[in-house]
């Protein structure tokens, strides 16, 4: 258990989780009016989209009272026929594998190894397809879209969000590994192109509203300009997220998101209390670092130099926000460690706390409450654990994905501090 506590700890505002989104712009014709906008919704209380034009391999029966069974696919999950290429120089087949009626209708296409795709037929996405049944839902978002002068299109709240709140659920329409893009190269992309052309006519169109920052193909550049880069299934892919994508970064976010690989989900939530009218941020990037180092990375990855309020303070605030930040990553540090020579202490953890305030790292609350409760604990101060682990609970755990562990975690104990494992640890 406290190897999974240093993870979703360390994890929480870290860049190495799920990849971060690249910088997003829509094209000049996507509308900026939110009651003009029309986002399909994906939902089991609303009617699949018409089947794709080119899709062959099952027709639906003829609507009857009491419908016979459609014939087996022999390609299940996929609804498609995976078309394959190999990589010459490493031999690793790679194939374009899509399913229509992902996620009640959305659809999703995968391009990535055989072994890979063995693997995520099995995942929840796949085995457990009511859990998708509240996500990819625009009917009433609490945010339209709106130009922003330098920065492209972005999100707005149009109502007050609160610490928690749900912005954007979606699932992927893409799921595209890394090193497939070699050998389709120079063919033109010809298997990323089937990969689009698979899903359905209203995912389709929701794709091609993706603006593509650079000349070049037309798919591609869009999966460039907009899809997450990260680790999934152990191997490096890009993950395509268009409503997600939506969202401008800032080194001070407003709005935390946490990435699912088991059930494919990206949840983005409030990690304060957003008003109407504020722009909706997420970070690109590990926002518990320098600023030198935020611009590099910014700069070096996505093209832009960062003109958020904290990047462009004044110099002394800025060396300010510097040295904060270090002792953060100092005192997170200590905190994590369990080992017999760990010198954490409840101090320091009030201490972090109050930094998490000072730099405005909203999402970092639930989580620093719960370094509280069990540096309490560990000192064998159950007031004191007990006091931090309500905290940490009623904060909430809006971090990169392990809010539910977290949240037993405290829960566990709060019922029972002495015979929890942190107990007189230290």
């Amino acid at each position: 258990m406290r190897s999974s506590i240093l993870a979703a700890s360390l994890s929480l505002l870290s860049s190495s989780y799920a990849g971060q989104p690249l910088n997003y712009l829509f094209q000049g014709d996507f509308c900026s009016i939110s009651e003009k906008c029309t986002y399909p919704n994906f939902t089991n209380s609303e009617p699949l989209p018409e089947p794709h034009q080119q899709q062959k391999i099952q027709e639906q029966p003829p609507q009857q009272e009491k419908p016979e069974p459609e014939p087996e696919n022999k390609y299940h999950p996929w609804t498609e026929e995976p078309q394959c290429i190999t990589d010459k120089e490493t031999s690793e087949e790679f194939c374009v594998y899509t399913n229509a009626n992902f996620a009640s209708g959305r659809g999703i296409s995968f391009f990535t190894s055989t072994k890979i795709a063995a693997r995520v037929i099995s995942l929840p996405a796949f085995t457990q397809p009511e859990l998708h049944k509240h996500v990819n839902n625009f009917t009433n978002p609490p945010w339209e879209v709106r130009n922003v002068a330098d920065r492209g299109n972005g999100l707005f709240a149009i109502r007050t969000l609160h610490r928690g709140d749900e912005i954007v659920s979606d699932t992927p329409v893409g799921v595209y590994q890394s090193d497939a893009f070699f050998p389709d190269w120079p063919m033109g992309y010809r298997y990323l192109h089937k990969a689009f052309q698979q899903l359905p006519k209203a995912t389709r169109e929701i794709f091609v509203k993706m603006a593509a920052h650079n000349p070049g193909d037309p798919i591609m550049e869009r999966v460039n300009t907009n899809a997450f880069a990260g680790e999934f299934e152990g191997a490096p892919h890009f993950l395509l997220y268009p409503e997600t994508a939506l969202m401008n970064h800032d080194c001070r976010p407003n709005a935390m998101y946490y990435h699912d690989p088991a059930t494919l989900i990206h949840a983005t939530f409030a990690s304060r209390t957003i008003h109407p009218g504020e722009e909706i941020t997420i970070t690109y990037t590990n926002i518990l670092e320098p600023r030198a180092q935020r611009q590099e990375a910014l700069t070096q990855t996505w093209g832009f130099e960062c003109k958020c309020s904290l990047c462009t303070a004044e110099p002394s605030e800025v060396r300010k926000s510097d040295n904060r930040i270090r002792r953060i990553q100092e005192l997170q540090g200590f905190l994590a460690d369990w080992s017999p020579d760990s010198i954490g202490t409840p101090n320091m953890a009030r201490e972090l706390l109050k930094l998490y305030e000072e730099e405005g790292v909203h999402a970092a609350l639930g989580t620093g409450h719960m370094f509280a409760a069990l540096a309490y604990n560990a000192d064998g101060d159950m007031k004191g654990a007990k006091k931090h682990a309500r905290l940490a609970i009623e904060a909430g755990m809006v971090n990169s994905g392990v809010k539910d562990g977290d949240r037993e975690e405290m829960e566990s104990l709060l019922s029972d501090p002495r015979h929890h494992w942190s107990y007189n640890i230290r």
